[in-house]
């Protein structure tokens, strides 16, 4: 079986994120030395961009495979219980507050009773690849506003 991946959305908090963090470089350029400003600016650019490129999602096989910084994390489709479009402001592996909530059917799958989190940019796409693996779960569509 083919390899889905599906990249992450990115809302304009994340641009604004980075616009900040290069006017704080510039800032910190004007008070310290040059050296000491590429310093920061190369740490902080690098994180910004690791966060950026290092977050995507899969489907591989039978499971949801997270990518967060570069590290997977398989998630089994097949003890999906529920997935619900939501809109949250929780830390997760995501870039946006448009997000998909997954519940598991089985704790320890997260070893929590939170739900994982994930925006794709392709929600739609998303939920229907993994509805042809599980057909038996529950999508709770968006609330109305």
């Amino acid at each position: 079986m083919a390899v889905m991946v599906f990249r992450p959305r990115v809302d304009w908090w994340v641009w604004a994120v980075g616009c900040f963090a290069l006017t704080a470089i510039v800032v910190i350029g004007m008070v310290f030395p040059w050296w000491l400003t590429i310093l920061y600016g190369v740490a902080i650019m690098s994180g910004l961009a690791l966060g950026m490129v290092g977050i995507w999602y899969a489907i591989e096989d039978k499971n949801i495979v997270v990518y967060q910084f570069f590290r997977p994390h398989p998630y089994p489709i097949a003890k999906i219980k529920e997935i619900r479009y939501n809109y949250s402001v929780l830390a997760a592996p995501a870039l946006s507050f448009h997000r998909l909530s997954i519940k598991f059917t089985d704790r320890s799958v997260l070893k929590s009773s939170m739900p994982l989190d994930i925006a794709p940019k392709d929600m739609d796409g998303f939920v229907k690849r993994v509805l042809e693996i599980n057909p038996d779960i529950v999508v709770k569509p968006r609330a109305s506003k």
